[in-house]
């Protein structure tokens, strides 16, 4: 099987990187294309753009922020950034249980009555940024 990149120029890119001290545009669009090549096809979104450049946006953040401190020389490079990405997509597809794409708390403290008292309870809450044209 023949891989979709070439290690030794990532490798490259990754040791000219680390001397400038800045990800090289070579370094950047593997990281962009992996990212959305592994967000396509390793992940489920269930059609959900938003979901999928997330999950994207999220990695190529991570990877350019944190690959220079993680990154040594003669270490594969390609493989360091991929299990970054594939790392920060779980944890973010894992953070959705307790809060929505962007960051924002989905549960809370709600008021409800049981049995006719009056009770405090942690839900789950979905957001509506529509609820207006409802009412």
């Amino acid at each position: 099987m023949r891989a979709k990149y070439d290690k030794k120029a990532i490798e490259r890119e990754a040791i000219q990187s680390a001397s400038q001290g800045a990800i090289t545009d070579g370094l950047g669009r593997f990281i962009l294309e992996r990212s959305a090549e592994i967000s396509n096809f390793s992940f489920i979104t269930n059609g959900n753009e938003e979901l999928r450049q997330a999950l994207i946006d999220d990695a190529v953040m991570r990877v350019c922020d944190k690959f220079l401190l993680y990154y040594k020389e003669g270490k594969s490079a390609a493989n360091l950034i991929i299990s970054m990405i594939y790392s920060t997509m779980t944890n973010k597809i894992v953070s959705l249980k307790w809060r929505d794409v962007y960051g924002e708390r989905r549960k809370g403290n709600v008021c409800v009555i049981e049995d006719g008292v009056r009770k405090t309870k942690l839900m789950r809450y979905t957001r509506d940024e529509y609820i207006s044209q409802k009412l």
